[in-house]
C-alpha cells in the first residue's frame, strides 16, 4: 500500500531524529490540543510544572514552549526538509504527556498535509497543493496563529508570562527548528535561517502581537542563534547555584564573550 504523504514526511524527519518526527498514529494516552483546556489538562500541566521550578512565571513560560514546540515542530520541520506542511489546526494536534508538565511527543491526527504543486504528492485526496512558496508559508502561518492563539490566551490567563514574551517563544523556536534540522540534514545553515526568517515575516501577518525575534551568532563553521526572548528557566529551583550561571547558551540575558567560550566547548 502506498504511503501517505504525511507519513513519508515523518519518517524522513525521524529518520534524522526521533524527536524531529512526529506521530502520524496516536494511540492510548495522547491527547488532542484542541481539548486541553476543557479538560482541565493546562491546569494538570501547569501545577506539575509550578512544582517543579517553584514559580508560575517560569511555569508558564515552559508551557507556553510546549505548546509552541507541538505546532512549530512538526510543521516546520516538515517545511524545511521536504517543503510540505502537516496540518497545524488545533483539531489536528495531539501530544503524548510525559508526566511533568511536558510532552514525550508530537502528532497529527489526519493526513492533511500542504504541498506545492510540482510535488509528487499533488494528486493525493490527502494533499492542499499550493501554487508557490509563499502561499505554502502563509497557509503554514495563518493556521499556526489560529491555533497558537487560544493555547497562548490560556496560558496567560493561568501565569504571569505576557503574550508578546509567548509568541517571541514561539518565534524562537521556529530559528531553533530551521537551525538544527539544517545541521541534522547537512544543509547550509543560513539558507535555513533565511527560510526560518520569511516563515517569521508570514507569521507577523496573522499573530496579534509584535514579537521579539532572534539573531545569528556563529561560532566557528557552526550558526546558533540568540534568542528574542528569555524563558526564565534560570529563574527555576530546579537549577542550583547562581542565577547567571544558570542562564541558557543562548539566553538574551547571557553575554556573548561566555556564550561564545560555552558554545566553543561543545565541539564540533
Amino acid at each position: 500500500m502506498e504511503s501517505a504523504p504525511v507519513a513519508e514526511t515523518a519518517a524522513r524527519l525521524a529518520a534524522l531524529d526521533d524527536y524531529a518526527g512526529f506521530s502520524v498514529r496516536p494511540g492510548d494516552g495522547w491527547v488532542a490540543l484542541a481539548t486541553a483546556e476543557a479538560d482541565g489538562r493546562l491546569d494538570h500541566w501547569l501545577e506539575l510544572l509550578i512544582a517543579e521550578h517553584g514559580g508560575r512565571n517560569v511555569a508558564g513560560s515552559t508551557l507556553g514552549s510546549v505548546l509552541a514546540a507541538a505546532v512549530v515542530g512538526p510543521t516546520v520541520g516538515s517545511l524545511l526538509l521536504d517543503r510540505r506542511c502537516p496540518d497545524p489546526a488545533l483539531s489536528n494536534l495531539t501530544a503524548l504527556p510525559a508526566g511533568n508538565g511536558e510532552f514525550d511527543a508530537r502528532g497529527v491526527r489526519t493526513g492533511v498535509i500542504a504541498v506545492l504543486t510540482g510535488d509528487p504528492a499533488a494528486a493525493h485526496p490527502d494533499s492542499v497543493a499550493l501554487p508557490d512558496e509563499d502561499a505554502l508559508d502563509d497557509w503554514w502561518a495563518s493556521r499556526a496563529a489560529a491555533t497558537l492563539t487560544p493555547l497562548f490566551q490560556a496560558v496567560r490567563t493561568r501565569a504571569p508570562f505576557g503574550l508578546r514574551n509567548l509568541w517571541g517563544l514561539a518565534a524562537d523556536d521556529v530559528t531553533a527548528t530551521a537551525l538544527w534540522l539544517a545541521e541534522l540534514a547537512g544543509r547550509d545553515q543560513q539558507a535555513a535561517w533565511s527560510r526560518a526568517q520569511r516563515l517569521l515575516d508570514a507569521l507577523a501577518r496573522h499573530v496579534p502581537v509584535r514579537f521579539p525575534r532572534s539573531r545569528q551568532f556563529p561560532v566557528g563553521d557552526r550558526l546558533h542563534q540568540v534568542r528574542g526572548t528569555c524563558c526564565l528557566y534560570y529563574r527555576s529551583t530546579a537549577e542550583p547555584g547562581p542565577p547567571a550561571e544558570n542562564r541558557c547558551d543562548t539566553c538574551p540575558l547571557r553575554d556573548d564573550d561566555s556564550r561564545r567560550t560555552r558554545l566553543l566547548a561543545y565541539g564540533p
